[in-house]
């Protein structure tokens, strides 16, 4: 039979109920804590203040629509010795070094950075930006550089950077600008009237070793078993393609006591020709020599046999220097 007594004497026994205006009983846990529910317990921040909610995911805080604005005569935020000061003004936030400047330390502080970025890494020494092994790619459809009046122009393509002076040239002034010759070296100052070039005092020393090459040129005739004691030229040569240059003629005949005589003819226009080195007689396995004592254009030799029943073969060479 149920327990109707209003007084127990028994503690455990003893409970109480605790009822609001509507005639409901308050409900605890099964631990005995007091647990509150509702569907309709409305909390309402005040105008400008912060709304806190409480979700399955902890409490939320939302501030107003318009921002939160914080007004104090008397709070006073101190900065940390060496730290960021932060103050706020009607301008907006503004962040203050220290005046000694913002030291971080960290042994675990990891700044990774992106493929194909930069990386900057900081030493005793100072910052060190390190490209990716592979070059650092700027790419853009809209970034334009516009040299200033009179300035250069560096523009990059796929071949590299392209540095485009004004069309007037380029014009350095400086009133502090200082250019020192190394010791011994050329001293280059640039005035009114052009660049000036001064060697030093004791003269100008050039070392190392000077290899000049020169080129050549060699044109061989074969003048075969003629008999003629009339005679006649060989192909006449532009002198005016070498600096320097020589006839030799070497008398190659094969009859015994064959000689030829030969000369050397120049003219300007390679039609009107006099002779510049007169009739020499060479023998058989005899060779000789011709340079022209006055220049003109054209050069040629002119040669004969001695003796018709002696045929001669000459072998001529013309050689230069280009």
């Amino acid at each position: 039979m149920p327990n109707f007594k209003i007084f127990q004497d028994n503690p455990d026994y003893a409970r109480i109920k605790i009822f609001g205006s509507n005639n409901i009983a308050l409900n605890t846990d099964a631990s005995g804590n007091l647990a509150i529910t509702s569907t309709g317990l409305a909390i309402t921040a005040p105008t400008n203040g912060l709304t806190v909610t409480a979700s399955a995911d902890g409490l939320s805080i939302t501030p107003p629509a318009d921002g939160l604005t914080i007004t104090s005569t008397g709070l006073a935020i101190t900065a940390p010795t060496n730290g960021l000061t932060v103050t706020a003004s009607a301008d907006g936030l503004s962040i203050t070094p220290p005046a000694d400047g913002l030291t971080i330390t960290s042994t675990g502080l990891a700044i990774t950075a992106p493929t194909n970025g930069l990386t900057v890494t900081a030493s005793a020494d100072g910052l060190s930006i390190t490209p990716p092994a592979g070059g650092l790619a700027i790419t853009s459809t809209g970034l334009a550089i516009t040299a200033p009046t009179n300035g250069l122009t560096v523009t990059a393509s796929a071949d590299g950077l392209s540095i485009t002076p004004p069309a007037d040239g380029l014009t350095i002034t400086s009133t502090g600008l200082a250019i020192t010759a190394p010791t011994n070296g050329l001293t280059v100052t640039a005035s009114a009237d052009g660049l000036s070039i001064t060697p030093p005092a004791g003269g100008l020393l050039v070392t190392g070793s000077l290899s000049t090459a020169l080129g050549t040129t060699e044109v061989i005739t074969v003048v075969s078993n003629n008999t003629s004691t009339a005679g006649g030229p060989v192909a006449d040569v532009n002198a005016f393609a070498v600096r320097t240059w020589t006839y030799g003629v070497i008398n190659a005949s094969l009859d015994e006591n064959a000689q030829a005589v030969v000369k050397l003819q120049i003219s300007p226009d390679s039609i009107n020709w006099i002779d510049d080195v007169s009739n020499t007689t060479i023998n058989q396995n005899s060779m000789h020599t011709f340079v022209a004592t006055t220049f003109l254009k054209y050069a040629r030799l002119y040669y004969s046999a001695v003796n018709a029943a002696s045929a001669i073969t000459l072998n001529i060479y013309f050689q230069g220097q280009i």
